[in-house]
């Protein structure tokens, strides 16, 4: 297949083209005459520039930076702009016959649908905005300007550094307008929020993330604009900057001197709206009970395989022992990046050779050292353009310690950087997982397909590669990088039955902790982040979830196919539906009458 480099941007010039005529409340009159798959595409595409008008964050984090000086209107009017939004199109998609569209396009109305009601079910039905302190932060909204692949609080600024879609000076003017807009949300913050709403653990995270939030726009956003030259323009960002600063910094005392202390809100979503978040968000509607017992069954699995495996290396120590020392063994901090740089080399080479999956570009992903500002967060971390991104680089990032730590400290994390370790997590975000993911969705021309992804088909998609390439024979088979694999899908196993049981079984944060520590063998530290972060992601059971599916889909294929099955075309198939809920691809390449995904 052609390199990126040469590929004609077909996805943002059909962006660009469809923003050329206003859009009224319904399609034009001449829709009506064409045949249904014509008014259908004519329909998605005047729903999609709708949708990237009505969320300008969302139109940045794909690459269209037509509404970068905006930020998402978080106040009553833009809420109720939203359900509006949300009702008109699921009453134009429900209009269409389904026997009128061919396969691929019933897919994809079904597929809108259940965004659309998703996004309902967060604005109408949960009401979001009166529990979630953290949805107002402009940090979400300016970072994205700079890296809108980053699901971080300052994810909205980095794309404006590392990608030169646009001269410094005006995506600076970008960043300037947004942290003026973005005083408007947090205003808004304090007349919908609900202290009877709000969960205390909630405020409790947003008040942890501050200083680094802070830190974000008083050091890193100003470091980005420091070559420009004195003049109105950073003036004028500069004093936007200072102001955001002083709001966020009130915000924080108002969150934990005003909001906190009243707080009472409930994390649990509940069982009705985590079943309609699955159905919604993944087409998936297994019932919980069951997919409870699919996710224990699994758990207690994996455990064995890893005791088995832990007592290859060594018998003489316990399995969570035995995977305490596979960080023994790394680079110098000096030789992090060139090491994880041929060990992508060495993954890609593997991918290729096997024929594992078709690597459509020969663009190849930088590795780089993680942005300050990103240190916190993450070890290691794949950046990746939007489909509609002029640009084609895109970076693997590390997270290098700093050598003012203490000795053990940066052994601590240097110990991620062990060939077993960083082996499984460049499969993961890289080969084949993230990153050849997304050079199949940015080649997809069906826009539904390239804007709309599945967290249980992408993050499923990426630990099912940790797994498939070992069956596959990389490393010889050596038992140290199986454990490595092992010990990641024990925590995905751990989250995907500590998210069914927080949100619809009471589990507390302390049992969500000792849960991880006991059956996934995390330290007390790790246990309890992954804890928390489960009070907020009712959806990180995505990861198990999908890969579970992915794993069905393969055996029901190759039961149907017998001798002819062929891996990699199984993989370039599965890669070439775009990142759309699993039970629909389930019905591309099974049939109508394909059984269930689970």
């Amino acid at each position: 297949m052609p390199s990126l480099k040469t590929i004609p941007l077909l996805l943002a010039i059909a962006v660009v083209a469809t923003s050329a005529a206003p859009l009224g409340d319904t399609p034009p009159r001449s829709a009506a005459a064409m045949p249904a798959v014509t008014a259908f595409q004519h329909a998605v595409d005047q729903f999609i520039e709708a949708e990237l008008k009505l969320y300008p964050e969302r139109a940045t984090a794909l690459g269209d930076h037509r509404f970068d000086a905006r930020v998402d209107d978080d106040s009553a009017t833009g809420i109720a702009q939203i359900v509006s939004h949300a009702k008109k199109w699921a009453k134009i998609f429900h209009a269409f016959d389904a026997n009128s569209l061919s396969p691929h396009d019933e897919a994809d109305r079904e597929w809108l649908l259940a965004n659309i009601d998703a996004e309902l079910l967060w604005t109408e039905g949960m009401r979001s905005y009166e529990r979630d302190p953290g949805m107002y932060l402009p940090t979400a909204a300016v970072h994205k300007l700079i890296d809108p692949g980053m699901y971080l609080p300052t994810a909205a600024v980095h794309k404006l550094i590392t990608r030169n879609f646009a001269p410094a000076r005006v995506r600076m003017r970008s960043v300037t307008a947004r942290e003026k807009a973005g005083l408007a949300n947090l205003r808004a913050a304090r007349a919908n929020l609900k202290p009877e709403r709000v969960p205390q653990v909630a405020i409790d995270i947003v008040l942890e993330q501050m200083p680094a939030t802070l830190a974000f726009f008083r050091d890193s956003l100003p470091a980005a604009f420091d070559k420009e030259p004195e003049g109105q323009d950073k003036e004028a960002f500069r004093e936007a900057n200072a102001r955001l600063i002083a709001a966020i910094e009130d915000h924080g005392k108002w969150l934990s001197s005003t909001l906190r202390p009243h707080a009472r809100g409930g994390y649990a979503i509940g069982a009705d709206a985590y079943r309609r978040m699955l159905a919604d968000e993944d087409m998936v509607d297994t019932p919980l009970d069951r997919l409870e017992q699919i996710g224990e069954n699994e758990m207690r699995r994996l455990q064995g395989q890893f005791a088995a495996t832990a007592k290859i290396i060594d018998p003489m120590h316990s399995p969570g022992g035995v995977a305490s020392t596979l960080g023994r063994e790394h680079p110098d901090a000096d030789k992090v990046v060139l090491s994880v740089s041929v060990g992508l080399a060495s993954i890609r080479a593997y991918v290729v050779s096997h024929h594992l999956a078709t690597i459509p570009s020969d663009v190849q992903p930088i590795v780089a050292e993680t942005p300050p500002f990103m240190r916190a967060t993450t070890f290691a971390s794949m950046d990746s353009p939007g489909p509609f991104e002029r640009t084609t680089e895109a970076y693997f990032y590390v997270t290098l310690p700093d050598p003012a730590w203490p000795k053990q400290k940066q052994e601590q994390l240097l110990a991620f950087y062990s060939p077993p370790t960083i082996s499984d997590t460049s499969v993961h975000e890289v080969y084949p997982g993230h990153y050849v993911q997304f050079l199949n969705n940015r080649l997809n021309h069906d826009l539904a397909r390239a804007i709309y992804d599945s967290g249980a088909d992408t993050e499923g998609w990426a630990l099912y590669c940790e797994q498939m390439i070992l069956d596959e024979g990389l490393h010889n088979k050596d038992p140290r990088f199986r454990l490595a694999q092992l010990q990641m899908a024990l925590l995905r196993a751990c989250r995907y039955l500590v998210a069914i049981r927080m949100h619809t079984r009471g589990m507390t944060v302390a049992q969500a902790t000792a849960f991880f520590e006991k059956n996934a063998y995390q330290t007390h530290h790790n246990a309890e982040v992954e804890a928390l972060r489960g009070t907020d992601d009712p959806g990180y059971l995505r990861y198990q979830l999908g890969k579970l599916m992915i794993l069905k889909l393969r055996q029901d294929l190759r039961r149907k196919e017998g001798a002819t099955f062929n891996l990699g075309e199984f993989h370039d198939a599965f890669l070439s539906e775009g990142a759309i809920p699993v039970p629909l691809i389930r019905r591309a390449m099974l049939g109508p009458s394909s059984g269930p995904p689970l």
